[in-house]
């Protein structure tokens, strides 16, 4: 897996399918945030790699991160040009999606 297609396919499914995420996946977000935060400034591999260690815990995000990437890969050989945004404004997207994530899921097991 490329390590900025993972990137991208990885955020796609924080933003748009949260039901894939355990109640035991919400909980290990902040040691995720926490060790993307440390990687900030690495290359995209040691970043890609570190989501990669830690969805594999999670079967259900896995598989849907695998879908994503095949879905993106499809999109790329019709349509080269479209790029995301840079490297470091990936990383940010990335900390504050799962941010949002981790917010949401905290906010609904709360309510009655």
């Amino acid at each position: 897996m490329e390590a900025d297609k993972l990137i991208q396919a990885f955020t796609q499914v924080v933003r748009n399918q949260d039901y894939v995420f355990s109640s035991e996946a919400i909980t290990a977000i902040p040691e995720l945030q926490k060790e993307l935060a440390e990687l900030e400034a690495q290359p995209p591999d040691s970043f890609s790699e570190a989501i990669r260690h830690w969805y594999i815990e999670y079967e259900d995000v896995r598989d849907a991160v695998l879908i994503e990437e095949r879905e993106i890969e499809k999109v790329s050989k019709t349509k080269p040009e479209i790029q995301e945004n840079t490297q470091e404004n990936r990383y940010r997207v990335v900390q504050d999606e799962i941010q949002k994530l981790h917010q949401r899921k905290i906010n609904q097991s709360h309510q009655p």
